[in-house]
């Protein structure tokens, strides 16, 4: 290869990556549980995990469009996961905030699924592994809102709304009989095609 055939294909690649759009970036907090939230939102220790897994998981799905940094202080997180008491909304809630001007949100999760009726109860006292996979599919639901997702009908869906009726427990039971132990959540994004198709339309996957 001659000097400037080199020279040319060097220019080439470095245009390239420079007109290449860069993926959007995502600042995140995540409330720890304290012993002060456990006494107030019954969280568990290691709850502020399954929040990540969620986001990572939609940076996977994003096929490289979205990405999420921790903050290092919630003021500055665009994404705020805290842990819910039970007295707001169901299983949880997504609010908008402003921060340096860009759309983030203030997502509340609630971890004690002993509120969430008798039935979920009984059936996450019997199953901690259910307990864990309801708490995390919260955290990915809401955090589909933080990040520009609308409801769905479709039951399938994460971003399905729970007002369209259906089988709740058979909601989260189908993705928990995906799990063997904890840390396969990290594994099974718990995401649709159709989320998927939405988000990569909304967040075009960077080549």
């Amino acid at each position: 290869m001659t000097i400037w055939r080199l020279s040319a294909l060097l220019f080439l690649l470095t245009t390239t990556a420079a007109a290449a759009p860069a993926a959007e970036e995502w600042t995140y907090w995540i409330e720890p549980c304290t012993p002060e939230a456990v006494k107030s939102a019954a969280c568990k220790p290691d709850d502020p995990e399954l929040g990540k897994w969620a986001l990572e998981a939609w940076s996977r799905e994003s096929g490289g469009a979205l990405t999420f940094r921790a903050s290092p202080t919630e003021k500055q997180a665009r994404l705020r996961i805290h842990w819910a008491n039970g007295q707001g909304s169901l299983y949880g809630e997504a609010v908008p905030i402003e921060v340096d001007g860009k759309r983030g949100a203030d997502i509340y999760v609630l971890p004690d699924t002993r509120m969430l009726g008798r039935e979920m109860a009984q059936a996450t006292e019997a199953d901690l592994l259910l307990r864990d996979a309801i708490v995390y599919l919260t955290c990915l639901h809401e955090a589909g809102h933080g990040i520009g997702l609308a409801h769905t009908a479709a039951f399938p869906d994460i971003m399905y709304s729970f007002r369209y009726g259906g089988d709740i427990v058979e909601y989260f039971g189908r993705y928990r009989r995906l799990l063997k132990k904890r840390a396969d959540i990290a594994a099974h994004s718990g995401i649709s095609d159709a989320d998927r198709s939405v988000l990569r339309t909304r967040y075009p996957a960077k080549q």
